[in-house]
């Protein structure tokens, strides 16, 4: 990584699908982090047996190298098998986010949107282009997607239903997720929201506190999507 030279997926889509179709479990990531110091970045081989739902996070427009950092490391504590981020998200391998990271950069796969275009005939990455690739997941691998929102703001009865982190259980957590996070201003865009499930909150105890950081509310609704599946 000091000479520029960082750990790459060969083939982004072709991985992701193996992924969702027959990846090993969080063992074998974690087993394996001694090869993922080469330039081929092959942290879980496209392999073998399913042995659970898979859990991936999606970042949209996510502009802070620290908060990038922060959701790794909280990521690779979970077991996040891949994060997906939007073009217009920060870069994973900068300087900052490897050091809040705890080097856990190097265990949890990330890849760009711009990485899948061809593959989802994308002519361009407009808006940063997380959009498509939900639609995929949604449509082509029934993989359950959350959007995580502050509030109930359906003003437009278009937008997908509001579920608590505190309402779902394991019964109902069984199939593959992935959860999106948004910007830390702007939080996500519409059209990302448009393509998933369900939108979901964390209940607060204390109704002078509207929000949390997102780094905080990243590992509260990774914990528990983690615990339900």
């Amino acid at each position: 990584m000091s000479a520029g030279v960082v750990p790459k997926i060969e083939n982004p889509f072709q991985w992701l699908k193996g992924l969702l179709s027959s990846a090993s479990d969080h063992n074998d990531r974690t087993n394996n982090k001694t090869a993922n110091l080469g330039t081929q970045f092959t942290p879980i081989a496209m392999p073998a047996t399913l042995t659970r739902p898979k859990r991936i996070l999606a970042l949209d427009a996510v502009s802070n190298t620290s908060n990038i950092g922060s959701i790794i490391r909280t990521a690779a504590a979970f077991g996040i098998d891949a994060i997906i981020l939007s073009d217009d998200s920060c870069d994973a391998w900068y300087r900052q986010a490897v050091r809040v990271s705890m080097g856990h950069v190097i265990t949890v796969p990330t890849i760009r949107v711009s990485e899948l275009k061809q593959e989802l005939n994308m002519e361009k990455v407009s808006n940063g282009g997380l959009h498509a690739v939900l639609k995929w997941f949604r449509e082509e691998k029934n993989v359950q997607c959350f959007a995580a929102v502050v509030d109930d703001d359906n003003v437009e009865q278009a937008l997908p239903p509001l579920v608590s982190i505190e309402s779902i259980t394991r019964k109902q957590k069984e199939n593959s997720w992935v959860c999106v996070f948004g910007n830390e201003g702007n939080g996500i865009r519409k059209e990302v929201v448009w393509e998933v499930d369900f939108r979901i909150k964390i209940n607060m105890m204390n109704d002078d506190v509207d929000s949390l950081s997102l780094p905080v509310a990243a590992g509260i609704l990774i914990h528990g999507l983690s615990y339900a599946s």
